[in-house]
């Protein structure tokens, strides 16, 4: 028992020896490579920064002009929705006012109705018995159960 214990310090001593001999060499490696994408990304020289620069700035103003235009194209169109509002608003006051004056002959035609209804008084007419109204409605329609 004290054997397999032994075996397995040993192993694990062994392997954490290994362990130190190669994690510096993995380490070493792993900064080489940081170091070299850093210094590809980097630019080397004043005039590579100052290209970087130029197209910064050309992207800026680039974006700038397209947003200038969407803003002069939304101003266009808000002109253009609020002249015809007025255009329409205007047509509305102009069939109000037609409105408007239409009632106003309509309450003249209705008083010159009345007028007339009172100087000229309709006759009363009498309803006819029931019997004349089964009468007539068996010749309108003969083939009816007024018979």
């Amino acid at each position: 028992m004290i054997e397999v214990a032994m075996y397995i310090g040993i192993g694990l001593l062994t392997g954490c020896l290994i362990s130190v001999a190669v994690i510096p060499l993995v380490h070493e490696r792993a900064v080489r490579l940081t170091v070299r994408r850093l210094e590809a990304s980097l630019p080397h020289s004043i005039t590579e920064i100052e290209a970087d620069k130029d197209l910064l700035r050309a992207e800026f103003a680039m974006s700038t002009r397209s947003l200038e235009l969407t803003v002069e194209r939304l101003r266009n169109k808000a002109a253009n929705q609020l002249i015809e509002l007025g255009r329409k608003t205007d047509a509305i006051n102009r069939l109000k006012l037609q409105r408007d004056g239409l009632k106003v002959e309509l309450m003249g035609a209705k008083a010159e109705a009345a007028a007339l209804k009172k100087e000229f008084p309709q006759p009363r007419r009498s309803m006819p018995p029931k019997s004349d109204v089964r009468t007539l409605l068996a010749r309108w329609m003969p083939h009816n159960v007024y018979h």
